[in-house]
C-alpha cells in the first residue's frame, strides 16, 4: 500500500525478482492516483487497487472494501510503504499481524507527523532511525514494534544528508523483516514482538 513515487515498490519488486525476497508482489494498492501506480503498472503487477477517499461515505467503508479487494487478488502479507492516511480496523482485521510499516523514526519519538525526519533534527536528536511496526488502526506510527535501528547524526546533519542512509537501512531491513516472516521466525505476544534469529 502506497501514496508516493514507488521507491520502496520498486525495491520489493526486484527483490522479489532476484529472489531477495520470498515472495512476490500480487497487488498494490493506493488512496491517490500517484507514480506508485505507474510503477506497478510498468511491472505488469496483477492487481491495481486505487481507492480515492471522496467516492465513499468513510474511510472505514473505502479501507474495508480495499481490503476485500486484496484478499480476493491473494494477497496474505501487506506492506504499507508512503501510504498517507491512516488504517480502519476493517481493514487491517482482514489481515491480522500481516500488515506491516516503516516510520523514519524510533517509535514512539516523533510519531505521527506528515515528515518526521526534519523536526527530529530541528530538535537537536543526537540519533534517529527507522522502525518497523505491526500497523495499528486509524494511525501512521502506532502498532508493536518488530524491529527499530538507529542512525547517529550531527548538528550540520539535514534531511537531504539523512535521507539515503536511512533509505539504505529501510530496504536492509524490509527485505530480513519479510524473510523472517515466511521462515515464520517473528511471533507476537501482546504488544511484544519476537525476531527470533
Amino acid at each position: 500500500m502506497t501514496s508516493g513515487r514507488g521507491t520502496m515498490l520498486r525495491y520489493l519488486l526486484q527483490g522479489c525478482a532476484d529472489g531477495s525476497i520470498p515472495g512476490s508482489v500480487v497487488a498494490v494498492a493506493s488512496n491517490i492516483d500517484c507514480p506508485a501506480l505507474a510503477v506497478a503498472r510498468e511491472a505488469a503487477v496483477p492487481h491495481i487497487v486505487y481507492r480515492a477517499r471522496e467516492h465513499y461515505a468513510s474511510r472505514a467503508e473505502r479501507d474495508t472494501e480495499t481490503g476485500t479487494e486484496l484478499l480476493k487478488a491473494g494477497v496474505d502479507f501487506i506492506v504499507v510503504a508512503g501510504y498517507t492516511e491512516p488504517l480502519d480496523k476493517g481493514l487491517l482485521d482482514l489481515f491480522p499481524d500481516r500488515a506491516i510499516s516503516m516510520y523514519p523514526a524510533l517509535l514512539p519519538a516523533f510519531g505521527e507527523l506528515d515528515e518526521a525526519i526534519g523536526p527530529a533534527l530541528d530538535h537537536g536528536v543526537k540519533t534517529i532511525g527507522m522502525t518497523f511496526h505491526f500497523r495499528a488502526p486509524d494511525s501512521v506510527s502506532a502498532g508493536p514494534i518488530i524491529a527499530q535501528e538507529p542512525l547517529p547524526v550531527d548538528v550540520d546533519d539535514t534531511v537531504e544528508t539523512v535521507m539515503p542512509k536511512l533509505v539504505d537501512i529501510e530496504i536492509r531491513m524490509l527485505f530480513d523483516i519479510l524473510t523472517a516472516f515466511v521462515e515464520g521466525r517473528i511471533s507476537r505476544v501482546g504488544n511484544k514482538v519476537h525476531f527470533h534469529d
